[in-house]
């Protein structure tokens, strides 16, 4: 397997709550970064202090960044150019990585060396829950173009791996938005003819909770700029008539109560 030089990035707001378990999740890797970029983008919780603790004892060099509050789009493109290596690998600070994370894609980009964006199949949980979560299983990589975005984001943003060149060709995140930023990003490079190769294993893990912008008071207006973004993206990209009702029935699905999504997917 040839050897991939990584930076992982992640950018943090009043993020304390899950901040070491997410970190810990980088530690244990069987295939570790190079190093950790963070951006603490204006946290007015304990945040900063967690992470200057967790700094001065961890097994990979950490790089903080300290801002008044950015936005997201400039945190992440900030994070980005602390960055010193040619590979870069986004960790959301409520998420986690299992253990064979980045090992199972250094292995993908051995396998398909013009590969230049690697992702990974997501387990989700929900506020405190882990359960008995596993990276075991066969290990098989899926090409994703255009059409494997039609009816849904497919990316957890947390599992993504990316050149610093695809990167640069793509234009890096656009500042002027302040939600679903990664989105945005896999339109442009869809449209540049990138495709995207998912290892189809569940190694990252996303984990949803009280405390996120989607279930805090702004559900309505989250889920209605997701809606814009849905049928924005279908244009985009061109697809197929038949697909334009589907952002439709997902923003009413997605104003339904938790507890009731929840059992409608049980």
């Amino acid at each position: 397997m040839e050897k991939i030089n990584v930076s992982a990035i992640m950018t943090v707001k009043n993020g304390s709550r899950y901040l070491e378990s997410s970190l810990s999740s980088i530690f244990s890797q069987t295939y570790p970064p190079q190093e950790i970029v963070v951006v603490n983008d204006g946290s007015d919780d304990d945040t900063w202090e967690v992470l200057e603790k967790l700094r001065c004892t961890a097994p990979i060099p950490i790089t903080t960044v300290n801002t008044e509050g950015i936005g997201r789009s400039k945190a992440l493109n900030l994070a980005v150019n602390h960055a010193r290596h040619p590979w870069l690998a986004n960790i959301d600070a409520d998420d986690k990585w299992l253990p064979k994370k980045l090992e199972q894609q250094a292995v993908a980009v051995s396998l398909f060396p013009e590969a230049e964006v690697v992702v990974t199949e997501s387990h989700i949980v929900y506020g405190e829950e882990a359960g008995n979560l596993t990276d075991e299983g066969v290990f098989s990589v899926t090409p994703m173009g255009r059409e494997s975005f039609y009816v849904r984001n497919p990316i957890n943003h947390s599992s993504i791996i990316f050149s610093r060149n695809f990167l640069e060709q793509v234009g890096g995140y656009d500042e002027t938005l302040v939600r679903q930023v990664d989105i945005d990003l896999w339109i442009r490079a869809l449209k540049k003819g990138y495709i995207f190769y998912r290892v189809d294993l569940p190694l990252t893990i996303k984990r949803l909770h009280d405390g996120q912008s989607f279930e805090v008071g702004n559900r309505l207006g989250y889920t209605f700029n997701s809606f814009k973004i849905s049928l924005k993206k279908l244009w985009q990209l061109q697809a197929p008539f038949y697909y334009f009702p589907v952002p439709f029935v997902k923003f009413f699905y997605n104003n339904i109560p938790r507890g009731i999504r929840r059992w409608l997917v049980k």
